[in-house]
């Protein structure tokens, strides 16, 4: 059998630097190669030191903040013109499981196969191992493996999104294009998803994010871009969770003026097509 080659590609924005080198360290030797795509990072001095520990390493700088779409393109187009066969995407502050990589080489020959990703243990929510199984189901960007041959076909992250919902639209993408994204049998990466907090409503558990304004603006605005995109029924879920959303920093959060004036102007850009990068 051909042996394959796989490209891990990290994205970078301001990393913390003892994270990114944990990062680094669990998916280096289980790939063929690693790039890294930096977002104008104020500390890219720190970054090139860390890339002195480690071999079969490269580092693309965007010279300023282009998003996180633009950044997983770069790493999409790199896949290409160095003929990878696959590519994993990471975030900076993931931390893959040392098997992760072989356990998806499991599943490479699964029916329109258009991305693997696992079971994803947040560090503030552990995971009920006993409800493991694979299944069809969305994908964050996060560790997810991708075929280049898929991305050769027209599936491209879209950089009007910047720094949200950029996994959601590329799921839908995928799914409109006859490829299906599965979630194997595996825990394996720790991520974190904003800064979680547990509270309680008439008996029942609820968790909020805590998301920071900048980020509540893009998780809004992406809502109505996505809907316009692709329509009410496929997208109009995410415009749902924003009303729960803004329920929720009301009852339970810091900051709920800000937050939600930065989710309000989030909708209104969505709506009258604007994007403005910083709140």
């Amino acid at each position: 059998m051909e042996k394959i080659k796989i490209l891990a590609g990290i994205v970078l924005f301001n990393p913390e630097i003892d994270r990114l080198k944990m990062n680094i360290s669990a998916i280096i030797d289980q790939v063929d190669y690693t790039i890294l795509v930096d977002n104008g990072s104020k500390n890219i001095l720190d970054i090139k030191k860390l890339m002195n520990d480690f071999p079969n390493i490269n580092l693309i700088e965007l010279g300023d903040n282009k998003g996180i779409a633009f950044a997983l393109n770069k790493i999409g187009q790199y896949a290409v013109e160095y003929e990878f066969d696959y590519f994993i995407t990471l975030d900076q502050d993931s931390v893959v499981m040392k098997n992760l990589v072989k356990e998806y080489k499991k599943y490479l020959n699964l029916p329109f196969m258009g991305q693997l990703t696992n079971y994803i243990e947040d560090r503030n929510n552990p995971i009920d191992r006993s409800k493991i199984i694979l299944k069809e189901n969305g994908a964050i960007t996060s560790s997810a493996l991708m075929p280049t041959d898929v991305y050769k076909s027209g599936i491209k992250y879209d950089d009007d999104l910047f720094i949200d919902k950029v996994d959601f639209d590329i799921n839908i993408q995928l799914k409109k294009a006859g490829f299906k994204s599965y979630q194997i049998p595996y825990v394996g990466l720790l991520h974190e998803v904003g800064n979680q907090t547990q509270h309680s409503f008439l008996g029942l558990k609820v968790m909020t994010y805590n998301h920071s304004a900048m980020r509540r603006y893009f998780i809004s605005r992406n809502s109505i871009y996505l809907i316009k995109k692709y329509g009410f029924r496929e997208a109009g879920g995410f415009l749902i969770g924003d009303v729960s959303r803004f329920i929720k920093t009301i009852l339970y959060e810091k900051d709920k003026i800000k937050k939600n004036k930065a989710s309000i102007k989030g909708l209104r850009d969505g709506i009258f097509n604007k994007n403005t990068h910083l709140v």
